[in-house]
């Protein structure tokens, strides 16, 4: 799964949401340099990933796109469920509208943890501040974008255009698909043990 959705599992103190944020950027020693807090929130951000690639309603979804993405179906599917979490936040996340969980994880996650972030994230965490990523995560049309641009920066040998046209076509079963996963997916929310 992609940044929102790692976040939204992640509850409990900031510093174990910024380490479930992060995870992805996390390697080698630098795990060993951080708090222990943030490395449990690696942690569990490595387990989520784990249960997520065995789940049955992400391996369908991953099958349906593996046609038009091969190998890369998964990379599809972690970013496309973000968008099926932020059009249904509503749904899953009925006590917190989802510009107050933009602005904590800003204000209390993100700002006092932004140190012990990789070094090759600074950039990105300044870009998900002044461009509101998290929001265009959660967005549709947004994530389209958010995709075609991540295909272009790290050259996949996959046709930009080609994948919006068939992530279009592809909405309404995709989304079928993930609100199952989703709906199964809240027990996993955990708080640092």
């Amino acid at each position: 799964m992609h940044h929102l959705g790692h976040l939204f599992l992640a509850e409990g103190p900031p510093a174990f949401q910024f380490g479930a944020f992060i995870a992805d950027g996390v390697r080698g020693s630098f795990l060993d340099s951080l708090p222990s807090l943030v490395k449990e929130g690696v942690r569990f951000h490595r387990w989520v990933d784990w249960q997520t690639d065995r789940h049955p309603a992400f391996q369908a979804a991953r099958r349906l796109l593996r046609p038009l993405a091969g190998r890369y179906a998964g990379l599809l599917v972690d970013f496309w469920l973000d968008v099926v979490l932020g059009e249904n936040w509503a749904h899953f996340s009925p006590n917190q509208p989802f510009e107050a969980f933009e602005q904590h994880f800003i204000q209390k996650v993100l700002l006092p943890h932004r140190l012990w972030a990789p070094p090759s994230w600074q950039d990105f965490l300044q870009r998900l501040v002044e461009q509101h990523l998290l929001r265009q995560f959660a967005q549709y049309e947004s994530m389209l974008q958010h995709i075609e641009h991540f295909i272009r920066r790290r050259r996949l040998p996959l046709s930009p255009e080609q994948v919006r046209t068939e992530l279009r076509r592809y909405q309404a079963p995709l989304a079928e698909i993930l609100q199952t996963f989703w709906t199964d997916a809240l027990a996993w929310r955990r708080t640092a043990a």
